[in-house]
């Protein structure tokens, strides 16, 4: 198991993670950990504590933990954050270093589980005027 600083590093540092600070958009991402077999329950109060802590952010617009019914201890975190900034300053969070940290205890995830996402655009459809019939 890697040491928990070492971890931490690597994972803050790692490209998924990475965000231009001045982006002015909201972040919306997500992350997909699984735990390790036996930890499900520990891991599970883990990330139930994390959410807690997170949505009291002031740049939190959600966070929310979903597990797969169809695979126990497989969990999503769903996260929006109201701009770059806000993303960056939740990853300076004592509780999201504490989180990162236990990672390798409790899950095989690693940085690469959480991929930040862009919103597809969708144009509202145009409305054509009715025609009359004659």
């Amino acid at each position: 198991m890697p040491d928990t600083e070492d971890f931490l590093t690597a994972s803050l540092d790692h490209d998924n993670l990475q965000v231009d600070a001045e982006d002015p958009n909201p972040r919306p991402m997500i992350a997909v950990l699984d735990a390790r077999p036996g930890l499900e329950d520990s891991f599970r109060a883990r990330i139930v504590e994390l959410v807690r802590e997170v949505r009291r952010e002031p740049g939190c617009v959600t966070f929310t933990a979903y597990e797969a019914r169809d695979v126990p201890g497989r969990f999503y975190l769903y996260e929006v954050y109201t701009d770059a900034a806000a993303f960056d300053a939740h990853l300076r969070t004592e509780h999201v270093h504490r989180f990162i940290s236990a990672i390798p205890e409790y899950s095989t995830g690693g940085p690469e589980s959480l991929v930040q996402l862009d919103e597809l655009p969708i144009d509202q459809p145009h409305h054509r005027p009715s025609r009359g019939r004659t």
